[in-house]
């Protein structure tokens, strides 16, 4: 089935996210830092939440989700971030970057879905593109 496939695609690329999105909030630096600081958190809570909804969603379909780090580094689309110093902008263009691929994937997802006749993960992968339109959107506009 490939909606499991592109369902451990995603949740691969969520853990890589979360982490790299941890690593913006430990080390922005500049006049934005409580602003970003604490965005960077609500945007890593949000996707170890998506993360674990695609490993249910994976074992509800049968399938077996991404269970070591080793198989999620194989799988994962997202470039990691190993710098440690960040300005907000730097942070602004990496999430809006991440966030253009995950909105691509997600509806991606939603067409699949939708052709192997699972309306559940069809719908899931709305709520996700409607999530990430929006905050591309806001993210966008505080970019300028």
């Amino acid at each position: 089935m490939k909606t499991i496939e592109a369902l451990k695609q995603l949740q691969a690329d969520c853990i890589v996210f979360v982490m790299k999105t941890h690593n913006y909030h430990w080390n922005i630096r500049g006049s934005n830092f409580p602003q970003t600081h604490a965005k960077t958190q609500e945007i890593y809570e949000e996707f170890a939440e998506v993360f674990d909804d695609l490993a249910e969603r994976i074992i509800q379909l049968g399938g077996i989700p991404c269970v070591t780090l080793a198989e999620v580094l194989k799988l994962t689309k997202i470039k990691e971030e190993s710098k440690t110093t960040f300005s907000t902008d730097e942070v602004l263009d990496g999430v809006l970057k991440d966030f253009e691929y995950f909105e691509k994937s997600f509806k991606e997802l939603s067409n699949l879905a939708d052709s192997e006749k699972d309306r559940v993960t069809s719908a899931y992968a709305d709520e996700k593109v409607a999530y990430l339109q929006k905050s591309l959107w806001m993210l966008k506009a505080q970019r300028g």
